[in-house]
């Protein structure tokens, strides 16, 4: 499933990728100030809240 979800400061893409990885996330990218990236359903909450507690996603 493709996810979207606003960006708090600019980062570094490969550092978000690195982050994803465990999750199973792919294909990050940021699209108009937002995160955009694919992952399966089942791991999307799970790697949400990990970018939320690191001060990447709002």
């Amino acid at each position: 499933m493709k996810v979207n979800y606003p960006i708090k400061n600019e980062i570094d893409i490969k550092e978000i990728k690195a982050e994803l990885k465990p999750f199973g996330g792919r294909c990050a990218k940021i699209v108009d100030g937002k995160l955009e990236y694919q992952i399966k359903e089942e791991n999307e909450r799970e790697a949400y809240e990990h970018l939320k507690q690191k001060g990447i996603v709002e």
